[in-house]
């Protein structure tokens, strides 16, 4: 990727008003305008494991000689293959045949990871976040192509607590049935990589917000003995958060919600997953409905600072069919809207940022609004950016969320035209730095997603 800069112009500090809600310095929700569905007042032991977003010192695909560009450049290749993988799927151009198989993206490993432990000694496990699958599955003994995992490798043989899921009836630790009688699945990857193996149960161990360990039983998930994939995955396997009835959100509690803080912070440790009946439901909330195993939710409207832009609500809307709507997804780090909407946000930034900045063409992606300068300094009155939703719930966005530094001097805008996959689709999707500084909370129950702008420290301390 190659950046060309148009002639210099002065370069003027921005002052813009700005109505960001502050983030939260206290725990306590806001009071949502709606009636809320009925919650514990006093939450139960909640279920915690840690996110480790592809920026982190923890992650392992974390690289120190790593560039800003470089970054940049991986992000928006692995968010344009998530969403061309998602179009295609929906679209019905990746198919499925038999019991749990079905296309998803590339396992690659560039996106959230989340930490656990399974079996009986409990074995850790990194797994990737992904609320577009249905199932829980991990590498297992014995195991082809299982390579560059990280850790030891979890052996259903030697987990006292392990029971397999066979196609007869046999429903106890006990139990025991051949490979030929064990319920199978059969996961084909959009690169061509693949996870096969069997279904299973066994214990899952957690964190708890107090620094001690919790555990669940019985948890059904698929154990994988035979992998291709195209690249080094350093990963053990998929965290499946949709509504299906495989999925680990729906096997504990039906709830769920995550927390994601600063992804340009590699030392930040703070983001979290929460499942089951301790999950944070708090603030501002709106319906959702699932479509192809992905989370839709009813778009109403954008502004920038106090102007609502003039875009027609039915640009959302989900069509006859099956194709626009707008998702909301743990698997990209940048945010798609559909071309007319897209051309409309593009054109208002290009009207605040042009008369002060120098514009940067970047080869190869010229959909990529980009400009000379930093964000830190130069967009510090920068207005926010409000993505409004039914209920009356919003999601606002700072310059830290709305943009991102694609260089140590280019900033570009993090939102892109739902084209920018090449296949010209029509879904617009709520990627991860969109979602920067808020919890992120899932009622599959009442279908309802809560959006809480809060330091997801608060959630820890």
């Amino acid at each position: 990727m190659a950046f060309a800069y148009e002639p210099l112009h002065l370069l003027l500090l921005l002052a813009f008003s700005t109505h960001l809600p502050p983030i939260s310095t206290t725990s306590t929700s806001t009071t949502p305008l709606a009636s809320t569905p009925t919650t514990l007042t006093t939450k139960p032991q909640r279920l915690v494991s840690k996110l480790i977003h592809p920026g982190s010192v923890h992650h392992p695909h974390y690289n120190p000689n790593e560039t800003t560009r470089d970054r940049m450049e991986l992000h928006i290749q692995h968010s344009a293959a998530r969403l061309a993988y998602i179009q295609a799927r929906i679209e019905g151009s990746l198919g499925s045949n038999g019991y749990k198989s079905n296309i998803s993206p590339s396992l690659n490993g560039r996106t959230i990871l989340a930490n656990l432990s399974i079996g009986q000694p409990p074995i850790p496990q990194l797994l990737i976040v992904d609320t577009g699958s249905d199932i829980l599955w991990v590498m297992c003994t014995p195991c082809s192509n299982c390579d560059h995992h990280p850790g030891v490798l979890f052996d259903p043989s030697k987990s006292s607590t392990y029971y397999p899921l066979c196609n007869r009836l046999c429903s106890s630790k006990g139990c025991k049935c051949d490979l030929s009688d064990q319920s199978t699945y059969n996961i084909t990857y959009a690169d061509n990589s693949f996870s096969s193996g069997t279904f299973g149960h066994d214990m899952l161990v957690f964190d708890t917000i107090d620094e001690g360990t919790t555990q669940v039983s019985n948890v059904m998930f698929g154990c994988g003995h035979n992998m291709r994939y195209n690249s080094d995955p350093w990963y053990n396997g998929i965290l499946g958060l949709n509504n299906g009835l495989e999925s680990l959100a729906s096997q504990i509690g039906q709830k769920f919600s995550y927390c994601i803080g600063n992804l340009a912070d590699k030392n930040y440790n703070y983001n979290q997953l929460i499942l089951g009946e301790g999950a944070d439901l708090e603030g501002y909330f709106t319906h959702f409905e699932v479509h192809k195993d992905f989370y839709y939710i009813n778009m109403e409207g954008i502004s920038i600072g106090e102007k609502r832009l003039d875009i027609d609500p039915s640009m959302f809307e989900i069509k006859e069919n099956g194709t626009g709507g707008v998702i909301i997804d743990s698997g990209c780090t940048m945010t798609y809207l559909v071309n007319d909407v897209h051309e409309l946000l593009d054109k208002e930034v290009r009207n605040l940022l042009g008369g002060s900045f120098r514009q940067v063409q970047v080869e190869n992606t010229p959909w990529l609004l980009c400009y000379y300068g930093t964000i830190s300094r130069d967009l510090l009155g920068f207005p926010v950016i409000t993505f409004h939703f039914a209920g009356e719930a919003d999601l606002t966005m700072d310059s830290t969320s709305f943009f991102h530094q694609s260089e140590d001097n280019v900033f570009c805008m993090a939102v892109g035209p739902s084209s920018a996959s090449g296949t010209g689709g029509e879904v617009s999707l709520l990627g991860l730095l969109a979602q920067q500084s808020y919890n992120v909370g899932y009622d599959l129950v009442n279908q309802f997603i809560y959006f809480q702008r809060i330091d997801c420290q608060l959630l820890i301390d």
